[in-house]
């Protein structure tokens, strides 16, 4: 161990930071990955229907867009960051969404999107708006566990309520979790229903790729998802597939002023809270092999030299908004491995452009995480016996579910080893 390293987790036993000891406190009371439906008692294991478009609740007979807890409510704690209203125009206005990733011009997508709640009785009702990703698109977990999924419209433009009917009376945390489907909120019975979870959260932005976007992914369990999730926190996820550093894809790279606002959230404030700007205690940036065949341009003779230039530019603008707090940075991985598949040089360069950066200021709370030594996937993915066979897809590239859910619990235990013994 070198002699910074012993230093940096001296100062860091010596006490932590209120910033870290937030960090620290969210992993060990809420960091957790969810469990299978057999792990949640009969008696806990909600029927869902989905009503029909425009119904009024078959609980209380209230508007489908207008619950008794709109979306605003502070008694939800989000775990998708800030949040924003779905549209600018009646009915999607009343609905809640995350802010997703700049695509440049003003556009975004929108991201996951979830929120939890306790609830104490028998039968609540989830307000969702017809827009949003296709296929699975809506899930609820029951106390950490998965407790149903289902295909809501995707592209109506109308709403709806989705009711969950438990066998008996309990008290319940009960996490809605989306991909893009706007929410407002719950709607119950008896407003004593519902309760806050009480947690505390602390907020994480995520900058990177399709990786991170959770293309491959179940849904709820992209690889950065699943992260968060097991280190507790609030994750605002920014991730563009095809983008990084240097390349833009079709929409805009990392180092976009919009999508560095994705990363600091300078000024930004959520719907729920108003004027309280938000508050990240972390940024996390996914290095990608998407720059490996990028042109350094303007930014150095050589692709490495460009990646370490763009690296201490975003380290910049977090230190401009967030002085003195940690950014952590992930080298690039690759879907195949050795013996017969490792990554082309140039990916090399990408890892070697971030972590020379990265280690460079490394007093002033920057930090490295290699993901490609040691190797994450072993062999290719169209040989059966090869470890990457389960990891990587049929396309070659993205993460299968099982490996997001390899990636993404590496991660963490990666990232939860830092911030226990080296932050300050």
């Amino acid at each position: 161990m070198s002699v910074d390293l012993i230093a940096r987790a001296l100062g860091a036993r010596s006490g932590p930071t209120a910033n870290t000891a937030a960090l620290i406190a969210a992993l060990r009371s809420n960091g957790a990955a969810t469990c299978p439906l057999e792990r949640l008692p009969a008696s806990d294991q909600p029927v869902l229907t989905q009503g029909g478009a425009g119904a009024n609740s078959t609980i209380n007979a209230r508007a489908y867009w207008n619950p008794l807890f709109l979306c605003e409510n502070p008694v939800f704690t989000y775990l998708s960051g800030p949040i924003v209203k779905a549209g600018t125009t009646s009915p999607s206005w009343g609905y809640a969404r995350s802010r997703g990733a700049a695509y440049g011009g003003g556009g975004r997508g929108s991201g996951p999107f979830a929120y939890e709640f306790m609830h104490s009785g028998t039968q609540l009702e989830i307000p969702v708006f017809g827009m949003g990703n296709p296929g699975t698109n809506f899930r609820v977990l029951v106390n950490g566990c998965i407790a149903g999924t289902m295909a809501l419209p995707y592209n109506t433009g109308q709403g709806c309520y989705v009711k969950l009917v438990f066998p008996v009376s309990g008290t319940r945390r009960i996490t809605v979790e989306t991909q893009s489907v706007p929410v407002n909120g719950v709607n119950v019975a008896n407003a004593a229903e519902i309760a806050s979870t009480g947690a505390a959260r602390p907020l994480v932005t995520v900058i990177g790729d399709s990786f991170a976007e959770g293309t491959g992914a179940a849904l709820g369990e992209g690889e950065v998802l699943v992260m968060a999730r097991a280190l507790g926190f609030d994750c605002s996820l920014a991730a563009s597939g095809g983008t990084g550093m240097l390349n833009p894809g079709t929409r805009v790279n990392f180092l976009d002023p919009e999508r560095l606002l994705d990363m600091t959230l300078s000024g930004i404030t959520s719907v729920q809270t108003g004027a309280a700007a938000a508050d990240p205690k972390l940024a996390v940036v996914l290095g990608t092999m998407n720059d490996h065949l990028s042109s350094p341009g303007a930014f150095g003779a050589t692709l490495q030299e460009a990646i370490a230039n763009r690296t201490h530019a975003m380290i910049d603008a977090w230190q401009a908004a967030r002085p003195g707090k940690p950014i952590v940075f992930f080298g690039p991985t690759w879907p195949s491995g050795p013996p017969n598949n490792r990554p082309p040089l140039t990916v090399y360069n990408v890892r070697d452009g971030i972590m020379e950066a990265a280690w460079s200021r490394a007093n002033e709370n920057v930090w490295y995480i290699d993901r490609l030594m040691p190797h994450l996937r072993e062999g290719v993915w169209n040989t059966a016996s090869d470890q990457a066979s389960l990891y990587t897809t049929t396309d070659g590239t993205h993460p299968t579910a099982l490996g997001h859910k390899l990636d993404g619990l590496w991660m963490a235990t990666v990232l939860r080893r830092l911030i226990l013994s080296e932050f300050a």
